[in-house]
C-alpha cells in the first residue's frame, strides 16, 4: 500500500473508533497512553519497553513507532490490582511535524480494545527548545463519561548531560520528578504525584 494511502487509512480507522459509545471510567485510566512526560502523553513517539510502579500499582508497557515516527502503538499490561489481566492498547498519529517554530501535534486513542471501559481520545503537542534544553508539552483529552475537555501540560529540562527534571499537571494534580540515564538507552524515572504518591519507572529504548 502506498505511503500516503496507508496514512489516510490509519486516520480513517481512528475516526471510526472515535464514534464508538463510552462507558464508566476512572481518572487513573488517562495515565500511560503511550510515550509520556511521566504519565500524560506527549506528541513524540518512541520504541521502548517500560516497567512502571505507580503508587504500588505495577505494569509493563511496550511502545513501538512506525513509518518514520508517524505512528505509535502501545500495549499496557497491568500486573496487579483490580486491573490485572486487562491490557489496553493505545495509538497516536502525528498530525503535524515539529519545525523550527511549529510544535509537533498528535491525535491519540487509548484503550482501543476497551479492556477497562470506553476509549479515551486526546490531542497532544510538544516543542523542543534546544537553546535551553527544554521540552514543553500540552494537550487535552475528552472525558469518556462527561465528554468535558480535560487539559494537561508539562515540561522537561536537562540540567546535566544524564539528568533531566520534569513536571506535569493534569486534573488539577501536580507531578514532579527526575529522569536519570545511567546507561545508553536506559532511563530511570522517579516522581511524586500530589506530594504523596510515589512513581518509579524503568524504561529501555529499543526497536522490537
Amino acid at each position: 500500500m502506498p505511503h500516503k494511502a496507508l496514512r489516510a487509512f490509519l486516520l480513517f480507522v481512528m475516526l471510526v473508533l472515535s464514534m464508538q459509545p463510552v462507558a464508566a471510567d476512572t481518572e487513573s485510566r488517562v495515565r500511560y497512553m503511550g510515550t509520556s512526560i511521566f504519565t500524560m502523553p506527549t506528541a513524540y513517539t518512541r520504541s521502548a519497553a517500560a516497567y512502571i510502579n505507580d503508587a504500588g500499582h505495577s505494569a509493563m508497557m511496550v511502545s513501538q513507532e512506525f513509518m518514520n515516527k508517524f505512528f505509535e502503538v502501545s500495549f499496557l499490561r497491568h500486573l496487579n490490582g483490580s486491573e490485572k489481566g486487562k491490557n489496553p492498547l493505545s495509538a497516536k498519529i502525528k498530525l503535524l511535524e515539529e519545525g523550527e517554530t511549529l510544535p509537533a501535534v498528535v491525535w491519540g486513542a487509548s484503550d482501543i480494545n476497551t479492556q477497562l471501559g470506553s476509549k479515551i481520545f486526546y490531542f497532544a503537542t510538544s516543542k523542543t527548545i534546544e537553546a535551553f534544553g527544554v521540552n514543553i508539552h500540552g494537550g487535552f483529552y475528552k472525558h469518556p463519561v462527561t465528554t468535558d475537555r480535560k487539559y494537561f501540560y508539562g515540561f522537561e529540562k536537562m540540567v546535566f548531560p544524564l539528568i533531566t527534571v520534569g513536571a506535569e499537571r493534569s486534573d488539577d494534580i501536580d507531578t514532579f520528578g527526575i529522569k536519570l540515564s545511567p546507561y545508553p538507552g536506559v532511563s530511570l524515572e522517579i516522581a511524586q504525584r500530589d506530594r504523596r504518591e510515589e512513581m518509579y519507572n524503568i524504561i529501555y529504548f529499543r526497536s522490537f
